[in-house]
């Protein structure tokens, strides 16, 4: 598969991404700023080539049939035009270097009466913003055996 058809891919799938559509919550401030960046650039994009009806529909219905359509024209504008599809390389290359990586162990469980929970090892092999949490808005009955939680980064 062409690197574009994967960039293409990669880019519709952090636009249409959950996180975004939580309002960016879980996201820090740069990491929001370049995802609005990469969506202005692409909406210019889609404006400039008479396509802002494609992008705003998928925006606003989401469907699989929308989204490929999106993706499509997408892959279409950056096979086209080389500038923009380095500066969306570019915005995505920023945002993989911000990403967070998330290790959370027992969120939201609830046990009632005893539980026993083995040895957890995680150890974040990349560099980056790492963020590990253990029991986590959890409830746990008299008797808990968490074992040994080993969190690296």
């Amino acid at each position: 598969m062409e690197p574009v058809t994967l960039t293409a891919a990669a880019v519709a799938t952090l636009v249409f991404s959950e996180a975004l559509k939580e309002g960016g919550k879980a996201l820090g401030k740069g990491v929001s700023e370049q995802i609005a960046q990469l969506l202005s650039a692409i909406r210019q994009k889609f404006q400039a080539a008479g396509m802002e009806g494609l992008l705003k529909r998928a925006e606003e219905n989401p469907t699989e049939k929308n989204q490929s359509k999106f993706q499509d024209e997408l892959e279409t504008q950056m096979e086209e035009d080389t500038a923009f599809a380095n500066r969306l390389q570019e915005l995505m290359t920023q945002l993989k270097a911000n990403e967070t990586i998330n290790q959370i162990v027992l969120k939201g469980v609830s046990v009632q009466g005893k539980a026993k929970v083995g040895d957890i090892d995680l150890t974040a092999t990349r560099e980056g913003a790492v963020n590990q949490e253990a029991v986590v808005d959890s409830q746990f009955g008299d008797d808990i055996d968490l074992g040994n939680i080993n969190m690296k980064a």
